[in-house]
């Protein structure tokens, strides 16, 4: 909570202001998430942590599966948490369920040149 409010993860709840974002950074790392999914509440804090290590270094958004559920359809969300990296505006890389940070800051450094 300290982090979203602290603006370092973005947390969007229209597919506009979802295509807004992610045609307008290099590089986006977003997460699908839904108010009751309780693996959400287990990975959030390991997703903004990252997020804080990388924040000069890539777009991040929590965006809320319920409140933009065409965001979720195009970006092919079937579960959450699903993590997505977007790269000039194409999902280039994801997974499905829990990264630990190690696992989360190895994916996002390809494509942040790191």
């Amino acid at each position: 909570e300290r982090l979203r409010k602290e603006g370092v993860v973005e947390y969007v709840t229209s597919y506009d202001r979802f295509r807004e974002i992610i045609e307008n950074h290099p590089v986006v790392v977003a997460v699908f998430t839904t108010p009751t999914c309780s693996a959400c509440m287990i990975y959030k804090p390991i997703f903004y942590i990252v997020a804080e290590k990388f924040r000069d270094k890539a777009k991040w958004i929590e965006v809320d599966a319920y409140e933009a559920p065409e965001a979720a359809f195009e970006s092919g969300v079937t579960a959450t948490p699903t993590t997505i990296v977007y790269v000039d505006g194409e999902a280039v890389d994801g997974f499905v369920g829990i990264l630990d940070e190690e696992g989360l800051a190895e994916m996002v450094k390809q494509y942040v040149g790191e």
